[in-house]
């Protein structure tokens, strides 16, 4: 077994693939073909909805906490609170959707759930999006989130999580607080990143065979207008690109289905030969972000790991 890397059956983790994971694996091959069909040609960024906006939060979401809704730099913002928040222990979270697509009701069940088992305050933070938008006006957005965030005086703990491409705007988010004089990350956790938007890794484009939703033509299309007038192989495009040296305590989720899947393994064990303090969890039949399947017991251990990690980093990572 590679060093940073828990496959499931280490740990305490189940190594048996669940019946669940295994039936909601067969029902993404049958729901979610409109999906792997725009995703297969970069011609579907040309059938963007120009006027899509993020999921509205579930209606009992005032049962697990208060919910708050503000702007800033004039992009909406939201913060939810959970009924034990542990004071200053605070969280943001960059949803996925491949640099296009925004916020989903799916997103809502990952974020509730990282709420409840971390006791964490989440600032959620629909950025700008592409063919729109470019990478450099998501980061001026995101930079003044993580600012308002790491500026208030009671903010003790600071987590930065995401998914999909939206694991890729929190790494590069990492990057440049590693970079700067801001104050520290305390973890950076990470839901099938897209760490590569290159999509140069031979194994992504074989595993599509096995991968329910994602095809790389799609996603190559969409990284090249997501980086504007960068290259592609700048850290803050592809983060596995960086040395990944000096970042802060790294927690990696990974489904073995998922096109994703070599790149986030090597994006470890990159960080962890730099020195950061960083594993990955695979679920051997996972799909692309697989703990959204909250009714499965892998994404019922990713959750209770997240929770454990954020009440200690090293002792999870280190």
């Amino acid at each position: 077994m590679t060093r940073g890397v828990i496959h499931s059956g280490t740990r305490g983790y189940s190594r048996r693939v669940t019946v669940l994971m295994k039936l909601t694996v067969g029902a993404l091959w049958l729901t979610a073909g409109a999906t792997r069909r725009d995703l297969s040609s970069a011609a579907y960024l040309s059938r963007v909805d120009p006027h899509r906006t993020f999921a509205p939060a579930p209606k009992d979401a005032g049962a697990f906490g208060r919910l708050t809704e503000g702007t800033i730099g004039g992009s909406t913002v939201l913060r939810w609170q959970p009924r034990d928040h542990v004071d200053g222990r605070e969280l943001i979270y960059l949803p996925g959707g491949g640099f296009v697509s925004p916020l989903v009701s799916q997103h809502w069940w990952i974020i509730q759930r990282i709420m409840t088992t971390t006791q964490a305050a989440i600032t959620i933070a629909p950025y700008p999006l592409t063919p729109e938008h470019t990478v450099d006006d998501a980061q001026t957005f995101i930079d003044a989130v993580y600012d308002d965030v790491a500026g208030r005086a009671s903010t003790t703990s600071l987590f930065v999580a995401g998914d999909s491409a939206g694991g890729n705007v929190a790494a590069t988010l990492a990057l440049r607080v590693r970079d700067s004089e801001r104050r520290p990350l305390d973890g950076l956790i990470l839901l099938s990143p897209w760490v590569d938007p290159t999509m140069r890794t031979p194994g992504a484009w074989q595993r599509e065979r096995r991968d329910p939703t994602l095809r790389c033509a799609g996603l190559r299309a969409a990284a090249e207008a997501w980086s504007g007038t960068h290259d592609l192989h700048d850290p803050q495009i592809s983060p596995i690109d960086d040395s990944l040296a000096g970042l802060a305590p790294l927690l990696v989720f990974q489904g073995a289905r998922d096109v994703f899947q070599d790149d986030a393994v090597a994006f470890v064990e990159k960080a962890r030969a730099a020195g950061t303090s960083a594993r990955i969890v695979i679920a051997a039949d996972g799909f692309h972000v697989y703990p959204g399947a909250y009714w499965t017991r892998e994404a019922r251990e990713a959750y209770e790991l997240i929770g454990r990690f954020v009440a200690d980093p090293i002792g999870v990572v280190g």
